[in-house]
């Protein structure tokens, strides 16, 4: 009050009480802030002022400090004190019911989306009596509070939900949605009942969220997030919530009393229900607002309905979306290290495709050959090019009875039609610079491997999904296992590249434990029995009709178990519920599956189910569809992501998908939860929970997305968890389980390299650690091995494998480099001259590895250096730490320059299937290395030596 005069007045009576409570509450507040910054001394004196007010207020009712103390014994004597630091935590509530949310705050939209939706929910599950208003309103939020709105219904809590039809921008159907999926509410629109329902009423854009708990006190949301989707994942929105000052009855009235009266004055005297007539009037005038004359001015409308179309462009304003400038920068860099072959593994709609497209033009390179397996998709990939490189009449498609212009320099090619010799052969093996593949279809994998060896481009792109979906590893493995740009599920949904999610976990009262297990997954006869029932589908159809998308009709996509139950479930949804469905499987032809694509995704066409088997877990794309259903127990962490992902693709218009995944007491329950969030295994996550502490599933999921489990689905993770962690499986178990996930995925028994190319988080020397080796491993997880493996055991070719699993303890890359050398010459005695020969061509060839042989990486000629430099190199370390000592399995001969097999294993390395053993193991080990040291400076000046003398493995 520097410089100003303060005021005095003296009061008396009603005033003067006024004041004192007015006063009392600005000394609380100043001892709140004293006590929150812990100064004793302020504290002190706070509480000196507050007793002050506080027996002057005594004054004025005829009492003094005397009594004060009495009335403070008396009640403590009654209801007990404070100094066993007991406090009442809730009341009505179940014993302790979390109650993060219990202060005043304020939510920063979009970033406290998730925090401002638990704090709803929460408080529907405290409160007997709630009130909404929101101005606008989508199906979409519903989704995320529909289960809050359930429960508290039936715990005969009363909802009062008042919306508006202001600017004509809620749909009518959404209107209706609400109030037939939340029967118990009370849902009225503002519309002052003198008003014709096909004329506006005045503009209502009140947002606020009313609670009146259990204790019988208040709380309040109020600020600017309407009910809807977008204010609850992408909306700037400030939101203020308090459950304390909003009580205080200022003025003699509270601020929560006022709202709730203002409310029900409004939802009484100027709303009506939604009814068929009101809805009837608000369709004319919904439908006149969306005349050409007004549709302009609703494009900027924050709300669905209506977006710009897909344009095809042939010019320069296509360009590289932040994904692919990141993939583009790997792939240049790559290139100037001597890479020639690269991967990119990403997710379907991350546009990889238009990526290979921009990665052609910066490699400028004068021929392209792009390869797939089906015509539809080679279709697709030529618009692409043409559109990002400007060019209408870029390339030609051979295959599927189009013959190509074999003059240009650009072919879109069917494998099936370039795989014949005639047609392979029609072109030389350097023809063309620059070549993609787009995916590997394991039906064609004898042609893709003739056509992949036959030509010698300068640069070879290989194009796969997600590392969650294994077929991805063939393409993977021809790109020598160098990875271009990499970017999962989750994180393209995080970085807003694929769509936003919303799963839902409802309980499926199918009794699981009735069905036959078979080792690696239940009787489909007796599964898909379980699964085709009237009570189950009825299930789906309530959920299916109870989650809506953002706008449209709804575009679902429903796993099945087996071709049988896919037809049930279509015949039933159709017949029985209204729904329109269909079933496809892989018997169906593509003109079938495409006719079936097209319909649903017409907003015209009734069609809104296509139940499936196996079908859309890979290969076709719907951009659109806006619901996935999980319809059989999912036992896959990569099937769960691969058929996730079917529904992520973004679309204009489409603002997240709906999963809907059907939960029972099934084997493997967890596997949905762990993916979601971020484990890629249950070995991956009972690593975390050990080296954490954790008791239960702990992730964060991509931002936008919504996670809503049944109470009975909560229960059966809780006691999956519970049991994965208390039980203490053995790292047998929990391998083998992994084992299958993996085996599933490829159709086959993996490989070590496989292993390393599946994109878990754990490293596969935990199977050889825990079985001793992979041979054992395999045995113990498939029950049986191969012929030739199962005759290895307790020989002197199991031993040696082993060797190379366990033993090596690389430093350098050297032992591995020398083996695979040895894999390409014949015979079991070598020259050292002639290994050195190769040793040498590898680093000159593998480039971008170079660095680890210091001496060659720091020559000005690599290509002209001395061979008898690298003849001393091998003598003085791989081939003298891999030889001469009795747990070794090879001998070195310095004198004579000879390095040799012993006889002992040479007769299992003169047989072709062992030495495919043998360079799985030496692969696995180079990609382990080279990975691990992976950004290291290993420019070690003194070249170092490659063993420490230890035989541990690092």
């Amino acid at each position: 009050m520097s410089g100003k005069d303060p005021v005095f007045r003296g009061l008396a009576g009603s005033e003067l009480c006024e004041a004192l409570g007015r006063k009392l509450l600005e000394e609380a507040f100043e001892f709140f802030a004293s006590w929150q910054n812990g100064n004793a001394k302020e504290i002190l004196c706070e509480s000196a002022d507050i007793l002050e007010v506080i027996l002057e207020a005594l004054k004025e009712h005829g009492y003094n400090l005397d009594d004060l103390i009495r009335a403070r014994d008396q009640r403590k004597q009654e209801r007990g004190g404070f100094s066993g630091h007991i406090f009442l935590e809730n009341v009505g509530g179940p014993p302790g019911a979390e109650t993060e949310f219990d202060d005043p705050r304020v939510f920063l939209s979009p970033e406290q989306n998730r925090q401002l939706i638990e704090l709803i929910n929460q408080e529907f599950s405290r409160s007997e009596a709630a009130w909404i208003a929101s101005a606008f309103f989508s199906p979409g939020v519903t989704n995320l509070f529909i289960s809050a709105f359930e429960r508290f219904l039936a715990c005969r809590g009363v909802l009062k939900i008042l919306l508006s039809t202001m600017g004509n921008i809620t749909p009518p159907q959404y209107l209706l949605h609400l109030r037939e999926q939340v029967p118990g509410a009370q849902v009225k629109v503002f519309h002052p009942p003198e008003i014709p329902f096909d004329q506006s009423p005045p503009d209502f854009h009140s947002k606020v969220y009313l609670f009146r708990r259990r204790d019988g006190s208040g709380s309040m949301i109020i600020g600017s997030s309407n009910l809807t989707q977008a204010a609850f994942s992408r909306n700037v929105e400030w939101n203020y919530f308090t459950p304390g000052e909003i009580n205080l009855p200022f003025s003699r009235i509270s601020a929560f009393d006022i709202l709730r009266d203002e409310f029900d004055r409004c939802f009484t005297k100027e709303a009506v229900p939604v009814s068929s007539d009101f809805i009837a009037g608000y369709q004319r005038r919904w439908e006149r607002s969306f005349l050409p004359s007004v549709v302009e001015d609703k494009k900027s409308k924050d709300f669905p309905g209506i977006s710009e179309p897909e344009e095809t462009a042939y010019g320069p304003r296509v360009k590289p979306n932040p994904a692919q400038e990141e993939a583009l920068r790997n792939l240049a860099e790559m290139r100037s290290q001597g890479v020639r072959k690269a991967a990119i593994i990403a997710a379907t709609g991350i546009g990889k495709t238009y990526l290979a497209a921009f990665d052609f033009s910066a490699f400028k390179g004068a021929s392209l050959l792009y390869i797939a397996h089906r015509e539809n998709i080679l279709a697709s990939a030529l618009e692409t090019f043409r559109s990002a490189l400007g060019d209408k009449f870029f390339g030609s498609i051979l295959g599927g009875g189009r013959k190509g212009n074999l003059g240009q320099n650009a072919i879109f090619a069917m494998i099936q039609t370039l795989s014949r010799r005639t047609v392979l052969e029609s072109f030389s093996p350097d023809f063309f610079d620059y070549i993609v593949l787009d995916e590997f279809h394991h039906a064609e994998a004898a042609s893709y491997q003739k056509v992949i060896e036959y030509f010698k481009p300068r640069f070879f792109l290989g194009l796969t999904a997600t590392p969650e979906r294994m077929d991805g590893r063939d393409v993977l493995a021809l790109c020598d296992y160098q990875i271009g740009y990499e970017v999962r599920l989750l994180e393209a949904v995080d970085r807003g590249w694929l769509c936003r999610f919303q799963y839902f976990a409802v309980y499926d009262e199918t009794d699981y434990s009735r069905i036959a297990w078979r080792g690696t997954g239940y009787d489909e006869a007796e599964l898909e029995t379980a699964l085709s029932t009237d009570r189950r589908t009825d299930v789906v159809a309530r959920n299916l009709k109870k989650f809506l998308p953002s706008h449209g009709k709804i575009k679902a996509l429903a796993f099945c178990s087996s071709i049988n139950h896919a037809a049930y479930t279509a015949r039933h949804l159709s017949d029985d519920f209204g729904i329109e469905a269909i079933a496809l499987s892989g018997m169906s032809d593509e003109e079938e599956r495409q006719r079936a694509i097209r319909r649903l995704e017409s907003e015209s066409d009734p069609l809104q189910v296509i139940c499936s088997v196996d079908i859309f877990n890979e290969g076709l794309d719907i951009p659109n569809v806006t619901h996935v259903l999980f319809l059989r127990p999912t036992q896959s962490f990569t099937v769960f992501l691969q058929q996730l992902g079917r529904g992520l693709r973004n679309s204009p218009g489409k603002e997240f998908l709906v999963a809907i995944d059907f939960v029972g007491n099934f084997r493997k329950a967890n596997v949905a939860p762990l993916a979601l969030a971020g484990y890629t295994s249950v070995e991956h996550f009972f690593e975390k929970a050990c080296k954490m502490g954790i008791s239960k599933i702990k992730g964060i999921l991509p931002r936008g997305c919504f996670f809503s489990p049944d109470v009975e689905v909560e229960r059966i993770w809780d006691e999956e968890i519970r049991r994965i962690i208390s039980e203490r499986l053995s790292p047998q178990e929990r391998l083998s389980a992994l084992y299958q996930d993996i085996r599933q995925c490829l159709g086959r028994s993996p490989s070590l390299t496989d292993l390393y190319g599946s994109g878990i988080e754990i490293d596969p020397m935990a199977f050889i650690r825990a079985f001793g080796n992979w041979i054992r491993a395999k045995k113990y997880c498939d029950g049986s091995l191969p012929p030739f493996e199962e005759s290895l055991l307790e020989t002197q070719g199991e031993a040696f494998l082993q060797h190379l699993e366990r033993d090596l303890n690389p430093v350098r890359s050297y032992k591995m480099v020398v083996l695979t050398v040895l894999l390409g010459l014949p015979g079991g005695a070598w020259e050292v001259e002639e290994i050195a020969k190769g040793f040498l061509s590898y680093f000159l060839t593998h480039k971008d590895r170079m660095a680890d042989y210091p001496e060659l990486a720091r020559s000005h000629a690599p290509e002209e250096f001395p061979l008898h430099k690298v003849v001393s190199k091998l003598k003085q370390m791989p081939l003298n730490f891999l030889s001469n000592t009795d747990k070794d399995f090879f001998i070195l001969d310095k004198k004579r320059g000879l390095f040799s097999i012993k006889e002992t294993v040479l007769p299992f390395w003169e047989k072709s299937v062992f030495k495919e053993l043998v360079s799985d193991r030496v692969q696995f080990a180079l990609l382990r290395y080279f990975r691990r040291n992976k950004g290291n400076d290993r420019d070690n000046p003194a070249g170092g030596e490659e063993d420490s003398g230890s035989r541990r493995v690092p």
